[in-house]
């Protein structure tokens, strides 16, 4: 009796506690393990994976940092993994340009990547930081059907963002910031589930991109926007951040922007907006943080964003505003002069009409080149043609003569004819 009362206090806490494991840390399928071990060679056994043997049951690794793996019976739900790799998006894709600390190998696929990765099928959130990831994102990236978060910022993948990623009709956030994409978004309306937009730190423009109206968190900043705030932008009652920093955008800053009941933190900083502000402008309660510095703005402070320096951070240095308090600021001819170089075409497209134009010039010359020679050509046979037949009408030519200028076939020694081709040239003076 005494033996069971000891066996029943061990057994019982042993129970609850089995009870009590949430369903979040059950046994990993097989299958799946094996797609983690596959991610974990891929990815070049990265600091974050490291350690993991073939009896590491990854569903019970204690969650850090760099590393949180989710599963749910018996699949992964989620995974983030962070490595310590940084990624110079200002940096051109090229050959060789990229050390071996900054991404992986040559080896790496990051189609076959992908490929692996999509197996996990039951991801909703997928977290890929810093890990050197190069290459174009492949357009099966939609194969995640379930996903709710995606994340693959600080890496070094290049090219457009694949039109497949507006299908992925379940994403809440999507997280691209600091790579090296360039090129349109592609349009993003389908997926009205989505409240994080943050594409910073690429080359992406230059139109602004098509997105729903439920976004809370729009983040563009450090691309290659050249449009206007799209009007649109009005109707986004939801909108709390909006970041479209360090672009070329122009243009006015429309009236409503700073009224928007949900909007808390504004940066138009290091843009081409210019005109006046309104003085009468309203601001929403809501603003915390507004940064309109160094833009081509003229005119007066409007009074709301003067009386909110006690209650919100208003940057506004670098314009050409007029009220008298304001330091920092430009004289107005500046901003009237690089207003109107900002609404012209790009360097770049100037440029290459410039290149266009020479190619198609040197094109037309080298033919009309060659057509000039041609003619020369023709014209000195013709002659030469001429003359010869004057001379044959007017002289006669001795057959030794005659038979210099002939082509003769005599009999070789195997009794095959044999032709001489006599070369002569013609002197013109």
């Amino acid at each position: 009796m005494k033996n069971l009362r000891v066996c029943f206090t061990y057994l019982f806490p042993a129970i609850i506690l089995l009870l009590l494991t949430p369903s979040s840390v059950a046994q990993l399928s097989t299958s799946e393990n094996r797609i983690l071990f596959q991610v974990q060679k891929l990815l070049e056994y990265p600091q974050a994976l490291q350690g993991w043997t073939r009896w590491t049951n990854v569903c019970f690794l204690p969650p850090s940092s760099s590393l949180k793996i989710v599963c749910a019976n018996g699949h992964v739900t989620e995974l983030t993994i962070i490595g310590n790799k940084t990624s110079p998006s200002s940096h051109t894709p090229q050959a060789g340009a990229w050390t071996s600390l900054q991404t992986l190998s040559g080896k790496f696929s990051i189609d076959s990547f992908f490929t692996v990765m999509t197996k996990l099928s039951n991801l909703k959130v997928l977290s890929l930081v810093s890990l050197g990831l190069w290459g174009p994102l492949p357009s099966k990236i939609n194969r995640f059907w379930s996903l709710q978060v995606l994340n693959i910022s600080s890496n070094f993948i290049y090219g457009e963002i694949p039109p497949s990623i507006s299908s992925m009709t379940n994403l809440r956030s999507l997280v691209l910031v600091n790579n090296l994409f360039n090129g349109s978004v592609p349009d993003l309306q389908r997926l009205t589930s989505l409240e994080e937009l943050n594409l910073g730190g690429n080359k992406l423009g230059p139109e602004f991109p098509s997105v729903g109206n439920n976004l809370v968190t729009i983040i563009l900043r450090n691309n290659s926007l050249r449009s206007r705030i799209p009007p649109e932008i009005e109707h986004f009652d939801k909108l709390q951040v909006f970041d479209v920093s360090s672009n070329d955008v122009f243009g006015n800053i429309p009236s409503f922007l700073m009224s928007m009941p949900s909007l808390h933190s504004l940066n138009l900083a290091a843009n081409h907006l210019s005109g006046n502000l309104s003085v009468n402008m309203a601001c929403s309660s809501s603003l915390t943080f507004v940064d309109i510095s160094h833009n081509l703005l003229v005119g007066k402070l409007p009074a709301c964003l003067g009386s909110m320096s006690s209650k919100a951070t208003v940057l506004y240095s670098g314009n050409c505003l007029s009220t008298k308090r304001l330091n920092n600021q430009h004289p107005s001819s500046f901003c009237k002069r690089e207003g109107a170089l900002a609404v012209k075409p790009p360097a770049k497209k100037q440029q290459n009409e410039s290149n266009s134009g020479a190619k198609l010039g040197l094109v037309i010359g080298i033919i009309g080149g060659a057509v000039v020679i041609a003619g020369l050509l023709v014209f000195l046979i013709v002659f030469i043609f001429r003359k010869t037949n004057g001379e044959r009408t007017h002289h006669k030519m001795d057959k030794s003569v005659a038979n210099k200028y002939s082509a003769s076939a005599s009999p070789g020694p195997n009794g095959t004819s044999k032709a001489t081709v006599i070369f002569f040239s013609i002197t013109v003076n």
